[in-house]
């Protein structure tokens, strides 16, 4: 039911004004489906294999980055009709919108439109920035360039004074137009200028000429305000500019869901007291709120005279960012068959983006580190798990607790990832994944960290954190990592999750001579050498004649979590012999000579027999206590057994990721690196400022050598090497301006590792670079590479696909791992490799990958490998996986897919 009110009367007014004011809508926030021009799409492969010591392995692909070009796209709006009389001065708004994914500048013209009745004369365009409906200036802004930025909008105003021949009833017509000046002619783009046009239509009349602008009393709101805070004040003015009386004007404003009509609000013509919603009509006037909607009627407006309606509305609170758009429309005559309704200015008022987040173990409690509750697992920001020797754990993906990262803003954003690993031992790996546990989080935004991708409002992200602590740690316990989640719009509102392993089982091996009962626990009699070794303990005694051999049993149990080998050596002085063979049970030497046990499973045991020789020239004094040690070269672990022969400024450098790889003996293996410049100080300008060493940790000998990669191809190459130990040798040539790593620069590090050609398979090595600056923190990588027989490298490579078909432009050998650059709704080709590079077949191979975000994947052609007979690929959402294949040495399979660059 309507509700009237009776308001205060306008002097020199004695007419009804009906005001319709419709069209009041949210326009989403400012993030396009096609991703903003310069940002970055990036995208790591993985894989999983068996090796050929029946090994589980993973490995991780290069990344590849395709740079977003600028796509040139807007609106101008809209077509009006007025009416006007001869020799009257028109007023008529219109919007222009960059619908663009970049900056863009238009070229504004007007003109007059040959063929009406009549030509206007005085005509002008003035921009309207805060959309009130009148001019910010007396800048006539035709035939000048003016910028908008990507999504936003300005106000236009044409301005024209209709013919004083023209006659009732003749029409003249103006047409304002827009040109944008962006074309992407570089880079592959293909953009040309366009132009858009308005026709306005003013007709001449004898009588009333009814004109209505509108405003807003404030620009912004903050969707988290108090309701004051969240207040709107519209102010709709109305002026008969005619020669006669105008009767039945209507007006009328259609509220929106986002909104909320303030009760009591409604002001006429400037006075101080609102008036209540109650029926009442004064001097043919009516006001009404009802159905949503602000109606205003008055029956007749005089020539020469002006008012004005002012209402309150309350932005509803945490609406999402974006602007609310308010357009009133007004009937000069009222309802009926004559002139028909016309639109005002339409009035833009912006709501704040909010860009917040929480990192946390709850997919449906977004809680913040405020409002954890020490104690209470449920709401702890804690996640605890626990390990045994040598196995990595998947935080998130384990079974047991997730990690979420929930945007509780108003706004699409993306959240920056960091690890701080100072609660776990040196030489820890800390890697974070999506979802799947298998595809890594790269850089989206090219910052460049590590982050999310978007996250939509309201909604969270599963990530998983796998922790792999070095090989030989067994304690102290608890170690703890430390995950930061930061806005990448707003650096100050961080939350953290906390990541705890409570405690670390120590795997153990055990070496006796076979004849107990190898429960690892010295109970036997007589004593068979289980347990701890004891140096005081001599289990086995043999006396033999000078450069007689004697056989000693060897009995080597694996209580590891997984399997492991382990090198057999002894402590036998110089002229002395030891030789190793495989046994049976029983101490029955093989003809297989060894200097290794081979894999053994976990709670398996293998059997040797030592062979020794003493001297010729022994004598009856030289009796020997021989003592053997079995050792993992991938674990660390060792065990020894006592046999007894008897003769008768803000300074920040960046140095990331840390990298786990696959290498065969005799082999190399290349990692890539990010050393970065978070800083405020140029570093490494002058000489010997960013000195660096490489250390090792393991006994597989390897040999790592430091590159800078001056071409950014991610190849080691000649002339790339750093043949001292200062990386500022070459980081004048490998940055941008040859000055050193300026603030904000980035420049790639390439690790290349080679192993010994004798090296053993499960032997490891992890090398340490660290960079010590002249002043600052110092900063390392840790590279962990393990000795495989058979090795699986992942290689990535890219290619725009303009025409969507799945083959590379350019053909196959246009495929590239560098960055390239496309538009939206252009296609990227990606062509995963899994090749062996080692000696020996690995089986059960699974290449798995996520398709990026601001991309959509193309079902046609769909993913594939070639060749075919290797099997096929799934996808399942955003992730692909293929079937498991087995790869020969040097032999290779290619997985293909394509993404579209949404739009």
């Amino acid at each position: 039911m309507s509700k009237h009110i009776a308001l205060p009367r306008l002097n020199q007014l004695a007419a009804s004004i009906a005001v319709v004011v419709g069209g009041l809508a949210l326009v989403p926030a400012a993030h396009a489906a096609a991703p903003a021009a310069g940002t970055n799409i990036s995208n790591i492969a993985t894989a999983s294999y068996t090796d050929a010591n029946n090994t589980p392995r993973s490995v991780t692909s290069n990344e590849v980055k395709t740079t977003v070009l600028q796509v040139a796209s807007f609106t101008l709006t809209s077509d009006q009709t007025a009416t006007a009389n001869p020799n009257g001065q028109v007023s008529l708004s219109h919007t222009l919108t960059n619908t663009g994914n970049g900056a863009d500048t238009f070229t504004v013209n007007l003109a007059n439109v040959a063929g009406d009745n009549y030509d206007f004369t005085n005509i002008h365009v003035y921009l309207d920035a805060d959309k009130n409906g009148v001019p910010d200036n007396n800048v006539d802004i035709k035939g000048t360039t003016i910028s908008v930025g990507a999504g936003q909008s300005v106000g236009l105003i044409v301005v024209g004074t209709t013919s004083n021949t023209a006659t009732n009833g003749q029409a003249g017509q103006l047409l304002v137009s827009a040109t944008n000046v962006y074309t992407a002619t570089a880079a592959g783009g293909s953009n040309t200028a366009t132009t858009a046009n308005n026709t306005d239509t003013v007709t001449i009349v004898a009588g009333a000429v009814i004109q209505v602008t509108k405003s807003a009393n404030v620009t912004n709101v903050n969707p988290t305000g108090t309701a004051a805070q969240r207040t709107v004040e519209y102010t709709l003015t109305y002026k008969n500019t005619g020669n006669a009386t105008a009767t039945n004007v209507t007006l009328k404003d259609i509220l929106p869901a986002n909104v909320t009509y303030v009760q009591n609000s409604g002001v006429w013509s400037g006075s101080a007291t609102a008036r209540t919603d109650a029926t009442g009509d004064e001097v043919g006037s009516a006001y009404d709120f009802t159905s949503n909607t602000v109606n205003f009627v008055l029956g007749s407006v005089a020539p020469n005279t002006t008012g004005t309606l002012k209402f309150q509305v309350v932005v509803n609170a945490n609406t999402p960012a974006g602007s609310i758009a308010n357009t009133a429309t007004f009937d000069p005559d009222g309802t009926g068959t004559g002139t028909p309704e016309q639109p005002t200015n339409t009035t833009i008022v912006t709501v704040n983006s909010q860009y917040l987040g929480t990192i946390n173990d709850s997919q449906t409690d977004a809680y913040a580190d405020v409002d954890k509750i020490a104690g209470t697992p449920a709401k702890d920001d804690i996640i605890t798990a626990t390990t045994q020797q040598g196995v990595a754990v998947n935080f998130g993906n384990n079974g047991g607790e997730t990690i979420w990262i929930h945007n509780t803003g108003n706004v699409s954003e993306t959240y920056n990832v960091a690890v701080n690993k100072s609660g776990l031992p040196a030489g820890s790996i800390v890697e974070l994944l999506k979802a799947d546990g298998l595809t890594p989080l790269t850089d989206t935004n090219g910052d460049p960290l590590t982050d999310t991708g978007p996250i939509a409002v309201g909604t969270a992200q599963k990530i998983v954190a796998r922790v792999t602590l070095p090989s030989t740690y067994t304690g102290p316990a608890p170690v703890s990592a430390i995950l930061t989640i930061t806005p990448v719009t707003n650096s100050s509102a961080t939350d953290t999750l906390t990541l705890t392993i409570s405690s670390i089982t120590a795997s153990k091996v055990d070496l006796s001579n076979g004849k107990g009962d190898k429960d690892g626990v010295k109970n036997d009699t007589p004593n068979a050498g289980e347990g701890a070794y004891v140096a005081g303990d001599i289990i086995d005694t043999k006396a033999i004649n000078p450069a007689t051999p004697v056989t000693f049993p060897l009995a080597v149990t694996n209580f590891g979590s997984t399997p492991d080998n382990f090198n057999i050596s002894s402590d036998l002085p110089a002229g002395w012999t030891v030789k190793y063979y495989t046994s049976d049970v029983n101490g029955n030497c093989s003809t297989n000579q060894v200097t290794n046990t081979g894999s053994i499973a976990t709670n398996g045991t293998a059997y040797l027999c030592a062979v020794v020789t003493s001297p010729a020239n022994a004598a009856p004094t030289d009796s020997r206590d021989i003592v053997f040690t079995v050792t993992s070269a991938g674990t660390g672990l060792t065990d020894s057994m006592k046999d007894r022969v008897t003769i008768n400024e803000v300074r920040n450098l960046s140095f990331t990721p840390d990298r786990t790889g696959q290498i065969a003996p005799g082999g190399t293996v290349t990692y890539i690196h990010t050393l970065t410049n978070n800083g405020n100080v140029t570093e490494g300008a002058g000489a010997n400022t960013l000195p660096f060493v490489i250390s090792h940790a393991g006994n597989l000998g390897a040999t790592t050598s430091v590159y800078v990669d001056l071409n950014n191809n991610g190849l080691a190459e000649n002339g790339e090497l750093v043949t001292g130990t200062d990386l500022t040798t070459l980081l004048a040539t490998g940055t941008p301006n040859g000055a050193g790593l300026q603030p904000g620069e980035a420049v790639t590090i390439l690790v290349k590792v080679e192993a010994p050609a004798n090296a053993t398979a499960g032997q490891a090595d992890t090398s340490t670079v660290t960079i010590t600056p002249t002043a600052g923190a110092v900063v390392h990588i840790d590279d962990t590479s393990t000795v495989n027989i058979g090795q699986v490298r992942l290689t990535k490579q890219q290619a725009v696909d303009a025409n969507c078909d799945g083959a590379a432009d350019g053909g196959s050998s246009s495929y590239t791992q560098n960055t390239i650059q496309a538009k939206p709704g252009t296609c990227i080709a990606y062509q995963i490799t899994a090749a062996n590079d080692g000696n020996a077949a690995v089986s059960n191979v699974v290449v798995n990958d996520a398709v990026p975000v601001y991309t959509t994947l193309q079902a046609a052609p769909a993913p594939a490998l070639t060749p075919a007979a290797k099997g096929s690929v799934t996808v399942n959402g955003g992730a692909l996986a293929s079937s498991a294949f087995t790869l020969a040495p040097t032999e290779s399979v290619n997985l293909n897919f394509t993404v579209k660059i949404n739009n």
